[in-house]
């Protein structure tokens, strides 16, 4: 059985690493926005909803930081024009706004009404999407309450590589985490109910969920280890692994309450090989970070 205390423990520290760190997740830190810059805010966004979304009493102070921040950049005037620019920028976007209207910081009457506007006259919902990322735009329109004429969660889900029977021992790391996002995106993060896909297909992914779970446990890759985590969650089916794995994300955080994702220790490894004191940056780390804070505030909910 999962304990509190160490769940808890993970989650502080993720929360105060990450109030630490956040100029990692500013869009504009490289200057001019470009590509998909966006992305760590809207994973900053996420985490600021799910803190706010919690029943585990998450410090207002924290909430209120990643608010400041997600509005300051929300305000910005090339910021906000970034995705009539850029269509594949919207879910990030949706996401950001999405955080700002629950924390009362953002007008969602008139945000919404904006993007309508964009997705009515663009080809941003066209089928060219792959279903899962089809899915992620659908939940991020859902989050702000957006109208769309896309297709079912049901539809959507049937599509996408998960609804397939997959054998555990061949699923590749990229295929593991498309399962995740799919089981994200249909749960609303384990806020609701999956979507679109019915009891018994969800005892099938809990299974699936559940070996991989303890796959990654074993290869040490804490970042898919707190996704699995949460994904079993999400599906309401926590795993027998999912104890070991706590123990792992908590004995694996550092001082600082980052959490070392896969990228930090292949990092440290070639330091270590080239003869050279071992340094992580926030780019090694963040994400892993990010997610172990998010199965632990599900877990703590009560998901």
């Amino acid at each position: 059985m999962t304990s509190p205390t160490v769940v808890e423990q993970v989650v502080e520290g993720a929360l105060g690493w990450t109030g630490k760190n956040l100029s990692h997740f500013d869009p504009f830190k490289e200057g001019e926005l470009t590509g998909l810059c966006e992305i760590p805010l809207s994973e900053l966004a996420i985490l600021t909803l799910s803190a706010q979304r919690s029943s585990w009493p998450v410090d207002t102070a924290v909430i209120t930081q990643f608010l400041d921040f997600l509005e300051n950049a929300h305000h910005h005037p090339v910021y906000r024009e970034r995705p009539f620019r850029e269509p594949e920028t919207l879910v990030s976007h949706l996401i950001v706004a999405a955080a700002l209207e629950r924390g009362g910081r953002l007008d969602g009457h008139t945000h919404r009404s904006t993007v309508e506007t964009l997705v009515e006259a663009s080809t941003v919902t066209a089928p060219a999407l792959p279903p899962h990322r089809t899915m992620e735009l659908r939940h991020a329109l859902d989050l702000m309450g957006v109208r769309h004429d896309l297709p079912s969660y049901a539809t959507l889900y049937r599509s996408t590589m998960p609804a397939r029977p997959m054998n555990p021992v061949y699923v590749s790391r990229a295929e593991a985490y498309v399962l995740t996002h799919v089981i994200f995106y249909a749960t609303d993060l384990g806020y609701r109910l999956a979507q679109g896909v019915d009891a018994g297909e969800r005892q099938r992914l809990a299974r699936l969920v559940d070996r991989l779970l303890g796959m990654y446990i074993a290869a040490r890759d804490w970042d898919l280890t707190a996704e699995l985590i949460l994904s079993a969650r999400c599906l309401r089916q926590p795993s027998p692994f999912e104890a070991p794995g706590w123990e792992c994300l908590a004995a694996t955080q550092r001082a600082d309450g980052a959490v070392p994702g896969l990228r930090a220790r292949l990092a440290e490894a070639d330091a270590v090989h080239g003869g050279r004191a071992a340094t992580s940056d926030a780019s090694t780390c963040y994400h892993t970070t990010l997610v172990s804070a998010l199965a632990g505030l599900t877990v703590l909910h009560g998901g």
